[in-house]
C-alpha cells in the first residue's frame, strides 16, 4: 500500500510540473493553452520512468493542435511540438 501512494505522489509531481512547463511554453510561444493529461507512463526500455503528457493548444478559435512534453523525476526531458500556425 505504501508503495502505491508514492507512486501516485511522484505521478502527481510530475503532472504539476508538466501543466507548469505547458503553460510556460504556450505563454513564451503566444499560444493558447487547452489543456495537459497524461498519455503514456514509460515503464522499461530505454526510456523507463518517463511519463509522456499530451498537451492541447491552440493558435485560433478554430485550429488546435497536441504536443507530446516528457518528464522524468520531475524534470522536463523534451517537448515535441507539431508545426502549427502563427498566431496572427
Amino acid at each position: 500500500l505504501i508503495c502505491i501512494v508514492i507512486g501516485f505522489w511522484r505521478i502527481r509531481a510530475n503532472a504539476e510540473v508538466a501543466r507548469t512547463v505547458a503553460q510556460q511554453y504556450c505563454k513564451k510561444h503566444e499560444l493558447i493553452f487547452v489543456s495537459i493529461h497524461r498519455h503514456k507512463i514509460h515503464l522499461l526500455g530505454q526510456h523507463s520512468g518517463e511519463i509522456d503528457y499530451l498537451m492541447s493548444f491552440t493558435t485560433a478559435p478554430d485550429v488546435a493542435y497536441e504536443g507530446v512534453i516528457t518528464i522524468k523525476k520531475q524534470r522536463l526531458i523534451r517537448i515535441d511540438i507539431p508545426v502549427f500556425r502563427e498566431p496572427d
